[in-house]
C-alpha cells in the first residue's frame, strides 16, 4: 500500500503528484524483475526513502494509538473471549468506557464454542474425541 501511495497515487510531498510505475498487467510474481527501468537510481532511492517514511510514520502512529487505548484493547480482548464476537453496539460501549453489553442471544449458561460445526460439549456427552490428529476429523 505504501509503495502504491508513493508511486501510483502521488501521495508523497517530496515526489509530488506523479506516477512512477507502470501497470503493465503482468500477473506472475517476479514481474518487477522484467520491468524496464524508466527512473533514475536517484529517483528510485528517493521512492524507497518515501515508502520507508510512510511505513515508519504510520507504524509509530499505530503504536501510539494502541498504547493510549490499552485499556480499551484489553476490554475488547476480554469481551471477545467471553462473547466470541462483537457487534457495533459492544464496540461503541467499549470505546465510551462502558462495559460491553452482552449480545441479544447470549446467556451465562452457554458454554463457549470453538467455531466447529459440532459443539465440544456434545462430543464429550457422546464420548467422541476432542482434538487429535486431523485425519480423524
Amino acid at each position: 500500500i505504501a509503495r502504491n501511495m508513493v508511486t501510483k497515487w502521488g501521495l508523497s510531498e517530496r515526489l509530488g503528484p506523479l506516477t512512477y510505475s507502470e501497470d503493465d498487467g503482468e500477473v506472475f510474481l517476479g514481474r518487477t524483475v522484467t520491468r524496464h527501468k524508466n527512473i533514475s537510481d536517484e529517483t528510485a532511492h528517493l521512492i524507497d526513502e518515501e515508502i520507508r517514511s510512510v511505513i515508519d510514520r504510520n507504524y509509530l502512529r499505530a503504536e501510539t494509538i494502541l498504547k493510549e487505548n490499552m485499556d480499551k484493547l484489553h476490554a475488547m480482548a476480554d469481551a471477545l473471549i467471553l462473547y466470541e464476537t462483537l457487534d457495533s453496539d459492544q464496540i461503541d460501549d467499549i470505546m465510551a468506557g462502558r462495559p460491553p453489553r452482552p449480545p441479544q442471544d447470549y446467556t451465562d449458561e452457554q458454554p463457549p464454542t470453538t467455531g466447529n460445526s459440532v459443539d465440544q460439549k456434545d462430543r464429550l456427552s457422546k464420548g467422541g474425541p476432542i482434538g487429535g490428529p486431523a485425519q480423524q476429523h
